[in-house]
């Protein structure tokens, strides 16, 4: 029984920490990471359901307990998914980096980073943590927009931040804007987007 609470404690730690590896992109190594730390306490939870009902009952009152901290974790776990703790994370770790994601939004104001009114590759070799491209559109009224891709943006879509600095009607803009997004306000002008 101490085995199978420490290799509970170990997965279920595992599940819980996996929330803790957020990216601007896909985080493939999550996402396996969460797979196998959930399937890993559900096969236990039945498992230790049956052998302690066989075996544990008979020789500790406690024969109940490893399957109650397969439940405690999943039920962790879930609970801090739902209260939004991975969000929370994301947006401490994007502020964290926010003045990369400034110098390079101000380059572009400033003329120093050259950028068209149409969304263009920017050509810069200080990209922030985590982003494997940058486009951006500055439209002669002083409207931007830069987007920010995350690596690992592929198959699952594309992820990164995209700072907005323009108004909804302004023509310039409007014209570079990818319908499918959908944006998730993380400070002042800046979002994350998924298509």
């Amino acid at each position: 029984m101490r085995t199978a609470n420490l290799l509970i404690a170990f997965f279920g730690a595992g599940l819980l920490l996996s929330q803790l590896l957020v990216t601007p992109g896909p985080n493939f190594f999550q996402f396996i990471l969460v797979s196998v730390c959930f399937l890993i306490l559900i096969i236990a939870f039945v498992a230790t359901i049956i052998i302690g009902l066989v075996l544990w009952r008979k020789s500790s009152s406690k024969w109940m307990f490893p399957s109650l901290l397969c439940i405690l974790f999943i039920l962790s776990f879930l609970f801090c998914a739902k209260i939004g703790i991975p969000s929370k994370i994301e947006i401490w770790k994007f502020q964290k980096h926010i003045s990369n994601y400034e110098k390079i939004v101000n380059g572009i104001q400033n003329g120093e980073i050259q950028c068209g009114s149409t969304i263009t590759g920017i050509d810069t070799t200080n990209l922030p943590p985590g982003i494997s491209s940058i486009t951006a559109a500055h439209c002669p009224d002083g409207s931007l927009i830069v987007q920010f891709l995350g690596k690992g943006s592929s198959f699952a879509g594309h992820v990164g931040y995209l700072f907005k600095n323009y108004t909804e009607t302004n023509n310039c803009i409007s014209e570079n804007i990818k319908p499918d997004w959908r944006l998730k306000h993380l400070t002042g002008n800046w979002y994350k987007f998924f298509d």
